[in-house]
C-alpha cells in the first residue's frame, strides 16, 4: 500500500504549521511540507529536511496540485491550516478526485456557511442562545467606532479580512481604499477576547479548551500572548450538538467579547488557528482527534498544566499598534514582556534561529 502522509503548506499561518509539524513529530507520524519558496522561514527550523516542493508563486490550480500530488506520490492527507487554500480545495473538490489528496473537510455549504461573516451570524446565534450579535449599521449610515466585515472570506482570487475603524478618521480611510459593497458594518465591541478552540469528528466527538487573549497585534490582527481559561458562559453542549447536526466536522476556532455581561460573536474560522501551539499545550486531544479522524493511530499525550500554560508570539508584540485585553491589563508590562520572551512559540530548539525574530 502507498504511503499515507500529511501534507503542509507553509508561508501561510506558519505559528499554526510549526505547531502541526512538533504534534506529527512527537507521535511519529510522516509528513510532507510544500513551502511558500527558498526565502521560506520554514528552512531554517528542524523540518527544513521535510520540505519536497518549494513554490515559485502562490497561484493555485487544479492542474498544479494534481501534478504536485503525482510528483510526492502515495496519498497526502490536506491539512487545513489557509482560508485560501480551503477555499480553492472546497471550490473544486469534485475535479480534484482520484489526484491522491484526501481532504478531510466537511461539504462546502456548511463550510462556507460557518465561515463566512455575514452568514455565520444566523447560524450560531441560532445554535447559541446566549450568543448577542454586535449590532448592523444601515448601508449608507455606517459610523464609527465600528467593524467592517467581508461578507464573503475569498472574492476575485483575494482572501478578505475585517477592518476595525475605531475612529472616525479609520473610518474615512477604510472607504477610501475599499470596495464598499463587499462589507458590511457593525458596532465595534469593547471587552475581553475569549477563543473556544476545538475540533469536532464526524461521529459527533469533541475536544476543545477557552483561551482568554492578553495582547493583540493592532487591528484586530494576531493574538500574541494568550492563556487557558475557564468557559466564559457559553452553552457548549449545545453548539457542538448543532454544528454536528448540520454537518460540520474539523477545527474551529470560535471568538466571542464579554461586555457588559453579555457574550457578543465576533467570528469563527473553521480552520486550524495560528495560537495552535497552546492547543499542543494543554489540550493535545484536539490534535489527535484531527488525526485519528484520517485514519492515523496515535499516542496518548501528556498535556501540560494550564496554571503554567502560555502562548506568546514575541515578534509579533514588535509590531505598532498592540493592544492589552482587560485580561492582559492584570499583568504588569514588565510580567507581560516576560511572558512573550519565555513563552514564544519559536523560544525551542527546533524554531531558535526564529525566535523573537519572525
Amino acid at each position: 500500500m502507498a504511503e499515507r502522509r500529511f501534507l503542509l503548506f507553509s508561508g501561510h499561518n506558519d505559528r499554526a504549521v510549526v505547531a502541526l509539524c512538533r504534534f506529527f513529530e512527537q507521535v511519529a507520524l510522516p509528513f510532507v511540507i510544500v513551502a511558500a519558496g527558498k526565502a521560506d522561514a520554514i528552512h531554517r527550523t528542524k523540518w527544513a529536511s521535510q520540505v519536497a516542493f518549494n513554490r515559485l508563486d502562490a497561484v493555485v490550480t487544479v492542474e498544479w496540485l494534481r501534478l504536485l500530488t503525482g510528483s510526492l506520490g502515495g496519498e497526502l492527507v490536506y491539512c487545513p491550516t489557509t482560508e485560501f487554500i480551503n477555499h480553492f480545495v472546497l471550490t473544486h473538490r469534485e475535479a480534484l478526485a482520484g489526484c491522491g489528496l484526501h481532504i478531510g473537510l466537511p461539504d462546502r455549504a456548511i463550510y462556507e456557511a460557518l465561515t463566512g461573516k455575514h452568514s455565520s451570524q444566523a447560524l450560531m446565534t441560532g445554535l447559541c442562545a446566549d450568543l448577542q450579535l454586535p449590532a448592523t449599521q444601515p448601508d449608507g449610515q455606517w459610523h464609527a467606532p465600528c467593524v467592517l466585515k467581508p461578507r464573503e472570506n475569498v472574492r476575485a482570487g483575494r482572501v478578505l479580512y475585517p477592518v476595525l475603524c475605531p475612529e472616525v478618521t479609520d473610518l474615512q480611510h477604510a472607504l477610501s481604499v475599499l470596495d464598499r459593497s463587499s462589507y458590511f458594518a457593525q458596532d465595534f465591541i469593547k471587552g475581553q477576547s475569549h477563543y473556544l478552540c476545538a475540533y469536532l469528528a464526524r461521529n459527533g466527538e469533541f475536544a476543545s479548551f477557552w483561551q482568554v487573549n492578553l495582547m493583540q497585534q493592532g487591528g484586530g490582527k494576531s493574538i500574541v500572548l494568550a492563556q487557558p481559561c475557564a468557559n466564559p458562559g457559553l452553552d457548549e453542549a449545545s453548539l457542538f450538538r448543532g454544528l454536528h447536526e448540520r454537518g460540520y466536522h474539523g477545527a474551529f476556532m470560535l471568538e466571542v467579547i464579554a461586555a457588559q455581561g453579555r457574550l457578543h460573536y465576533i467570528e469563527v474560522n473553521p480552520r486550524f488557528w495560528g495560537p495552535l501551539q497552546l492547543a499542543l499545550d494543554v489540550c493535545p486531544d484536539i490534535l489527535s482527534l484531527f488525526a485519528r479522524e484520517q485514519g492515523f493511530d496515535t499516542p496518548a499525550i501528556v498535556a501540560q498544566r494550564p496554571e503554567n500554560a502560555c502562548y506568546a508570539w514575541a515578534y509579533g508584540a514588535q509590531q505598532p499598534g498592540v493592544v492589552v485585553h482587560p485580561a492582559g491589563l492584570a499583568l504588569d508590562a514588565r510580567a507581560r514582556e516576560r511572558r512573550l520572551l519565555a513563552h514564544d512559540v519559536y523560544a525551542r530548539d527546533d524554531t531558535r534561529a526564529l525566535q523573537a525574530c519572525y
